[in-house]
């Protein structure tokens, strides 16, 4: 009689195994290259990478797994992420530099002499820049007089003297190319300088005055072209 219990015993826990075993079973349905779907409890190498649906035995889906990426969509995913990822640390950069000012710039009149301070300083940078080519032009015009008049008298240009014009007029160049760098960089400034005013103005909930106190830069003398 005890052989007939443990029989029983044996063969019930082996149908509960096997129903365990069966309801674990997972079935597989995808769609090959050829567009035929298919339906089975075994995943072929080359369907691994194929878009599929997955099901218990009972024919519940459990899971939907995406087609694997080809080199060129990851990489196109990679960089529309490297580019999400700059705009929100620009973001954030641009949420923790209008908190600054706000805090370093209590009044619209702080604000506008912080600026007048850049704009007077490129100011008298380009200033100095202008004396300086003036006075080498001057220089150099006396130079070419005096090379001009030599050569009339037909007394040769020394090479010493001929070597110091070259250089003399590849500095002026020089200087000239450096203001319209300056004048660049004025304008920046300014263009600059009306945004974040306006900005400023938007997050302090405030209106422009009547008479605008905006700083006014002083107009630099072009340069001259003689």
């Amino acid at each position: 009689m005890s052989n007939v219990k443990t029989g029983l015993i044996a063969l019930v826990a082996i149908s509960m195994l096997a129903g365990s075993a069966l309801a674990q079973q997972k079935l597989y349905r995808w769609v090959d290259k050829d567009g035929k779907v298919h339906i089975s409890d075994q995943l072929p190498p080359e369907a691994v990478s194929q878009a599929r649906t997955e099901f218990n035995s009972k024919g519940s889906s459990t899971a939907t797994v995406a087609r694997a990426l080809t080199a060129e969509e990851r990489s196109r995913n990679d960089a529309e992420l490297a580019a999400a990822a700059q705009v929100a640390a620009a973001a954030e950069e641009q949420r923790r530099l209008e908190a600054g000012m706000l805090v370093n710039y209590e009044t619209e009149d702080r604000l506008l002499r912080a600026y007048n301070e850049r704009i007077n300083l490129s100011k008298q940078t380009a200033e100095a820049t202008e004396i300086s080519i003036r006075s080498q032009k001057a220089n150099l015009a006396s130079l070419l007089n005096d090379a001009a008049e030599a050569e009339l008298s037909k007394r040769a240009v020394g090479a010493e003297r001929a070597t110091i014009i070259r250089q003399m007029h590849a500095e002026i160049t020089h200087q000239q190319a450096l203001q319209i760098k300056q004048q660049a960089s004025r304008d920046s400034i300014e263009q600059e300088f009306e945004k974040v005013l306006a900005r400023y103005r938007e997050l302090r909930g405030t209106t422009p005055p009547l008479t605008s106190t905006a700083a006014t830069p002083i107009a630099v003398p072009a340069p001259d072209s003689k």
